[in-house]
């Protein structure tokens, strides 16, 4: 099986000039990447002058960007700290169009920090309220050419495979991508589900689903915890299969995933891949 095998820059460099950010993550043996400018980048602008000069520095490696990550909490209670992000997202849409990436996030949490389930999250008023933010961006997007990409997760507002579904169903445009993250949809007490899950994500969204993270998982003493892959108890085999048959074009990228930890993750995944 081909597969596009990238990872979030953040996990091996951060702070640095975009020269020796795209250094590193070559040296690592990356060809795709997920990039936060300003958690890896040092002093960042969201201008179009300043990310062509990060694309000038990736391109000189062979380094395509498959996300832009603008993660931000589009309900949280402060305004001022939605606004933010809302532009934060929209500078990153303007720019987008250099690395032909689409900016991504998660549907947020009414906890607003950390980002864990609370009982508003799963309701109507909760999901109008997320939806609403990303229905003006989408706009944004349609109007430049751009592409979102939205990700579910289990302690947040799109908390479900369906939950997301429905945004996506309701929202009926070619600009809406999505992410997938096993890890993200679990907790403890559907992690024995796992893999119907997972199977349920991929055969709801199919091609639509461009980026997938690649994390691993186990319950220790009745709480979800994440290893690195082939740390855990996913079922990396059983879930790349089901990569090759519903969205084999998407990016896999490593998320969470640390220097010490990232060589023997790669390793293991391309291992895997040339069995199917």
């Amino acid at each position: 099986m081909e597969i596009k095998l990238g990872v979030r820059g953040h996990d091996l460099a951060s702070n640095v000039e975009p020269e020796e950010f795209a250094k590193i993550i070559h040296d690592y043996g990356f060809s795709y990447l997920q990039l936060v400018m300003n958690k890896a980048l040092k002093n960042p602008v969201y201008e179009e002058e300043y990310a062509s000069r990060v694309k000038k520095a990736l391109d000189q490696y062979g380094i395509k960007v498959a996300m832009l990550g603008a993660y931000f909490n589009p309900v949280h209670s402060d305004k001022a700290v939605v606004e933010k992000g809302v532009a934060t997202f929209e500078k990153s849409l303007a720019f987008s169009h250099l690395f032909a990436a689409p900016v991504g996030s998660e549907t947020g949490s009414f906890n607003d920090s950390p980002w864990i389930y609370v009982p508003k999250n799963r309701t109507e008023e909760g999901y109008q309220q997320s939806k609403g933010v990303f229905a003006g961006l989408l706009k944004k997007a349609e109007a430049l050419g751009a592409k979102m990409i939205l990700e579910p997760a289990f302690g947040h507002v799109m908390w479900s495979v369906q939950t997301l579904k429905r945004l996506v169903d309701e929202f009926h445009s070619p600009n809406v991508e999505v992410t997938i993250d096993l890890y993200n949809l679990l907790d403890a007490s559907n992690f024995e589900e796992r893999d119907a899950i997972f199977h349920e994500a991929l055969e709801t969204f199919g091609s639509k689903i461009k980026i997938l993270h690649l994390k691993d998982g186990k319950v220790v003493d009745g709480k979800l915890t994440q290893f690195a892959p082939g740390e855990g108890d996913f079922h990396y085999e059983f879930m790349l299969k089901e990569i090759k048959r519903y969205c084999p074009d998407a990016t896999m990228i490593f998320e969470g995933v640390k220097a010490d930890k990232i060589v023997q993750s790669k390793a293991f995944i391309e291992a895997i891949s040339k069995r199917i």
